[in-house]
């Protein structure tokens, strides 16, 4: 598949050095590698690689980096965020409407890329209101479900969505939400734009477009916060600044991160 490859010759090498100096994080399982776009185009891999709005970053955190373009998406988009499924599969969702192969996605759908595009999720057959963005996609778990996150307070399936909730999708209804953010006491102007769950139920990676502070944390919009959805205790698991300087201006809206400890997978947390 697109990247299989790619992904497997930074693990082998990282390998070592993500099992010796990996921090718990309270708990929380190893992740051996990140995935990450940008809102703007940036030389996030070194000084001479562009990488544009619409490709992401495998990067093994140790030090070596490569762009990995999607075939097939238009310059004219930003890859909002998405997810790497197990198989390679890329879902993804983008900030505007597009047109790919003769079919039309709305910017609130998710998208599966397995060589050429398909629709995983169909957002007006949803509920969700036109002018509403996804801006965030992962798995919940060993579960299957979907996990989003818009843009745009709106109601869908008697459930009010709000831009810093992360909910689940599945059998054509919304709920729980993973992260609640009038819950868990996240200002109303806070949006979350890209998650993670790196094969976990319990552990929620997420980005916000905006700096701020939450759980006594401060962050950017670059930094990758961590949510232990069992106490509500918030970390910063990545600061991308120490990656490179080119994040100074960059917001960091896409993610995945690959979690190799398989046990994590069963939800036995």
């Amino acid at each position: 598949m697109l990247r299989r490859a790619v992904r497997i010759r930074l693990i082998v090498a990282a390998a070592a050095i993500t099992i010796e100096m990996a921090p718990a994080w309270a708990g929380a399982p190893a992740i051996s590698a990140l995935d990450y776009s940008a809102d703007i185009g940036a030389n996030l891999v070194d000084a001479n690689t562009f990488v544009a709005r619409k490709d992401f970053v495998i990067d093994d955190l140790s030090g070596a980096r490569v762009r990995q373009p999607i075939p097939g998406l238009p310059d004219n988009v930003i890859l909002r965020d998405f997810h790497i499924e197990p198989n390679d599969n890329i879902l993804l969702s983008l900030d505007i409407g597009v047109a790919l192969s003769g079919t039309y996605y709305a910017p609130a759908d998710v998208i599966r890329y397995a060589g050429s595009f398909t629709r995983e999720f169909d957002s007006a057959a949803a509920g969700v209101p036109p002018g509403v963005h996804c801006d965030g996609i992962a798995r919940w778990g060993a579960t299957g479900k979907l996990l989003l996150s818009f843009d745009r307070t709106f109601t869908a399936s008697g459930v009010t969505i709000r831009p810093a909730d992360v909910i689940a999708y599945s059998a054509g209804a919304f709920g729980p939400k993973v992260v609640d953010s009038r819950a868990l006491g996240i200002p109303d102007n806070f949006n979350v734009d890209a998650i993670d769950t790196f094969r976990t139920k319990r552990y929620v990676l997420v980005s916000f477009d905006s700096g701020g502070s939450i759980g006594g944390i401060t962050f950017t919009s670059a930094d990758i916060l961590q949510l232990d959805s069992a106490s509500g205790a918030w970390s910063k698991r990545y600061a991308p600044s120490t990656f490179s300087d080119r994040w100074s201006k960059a917001d960091l809206d896409g993610l995945a991160a690959v979690n190799i400890d398989t046990i994590f997978e069963d939800d036995l947390e």
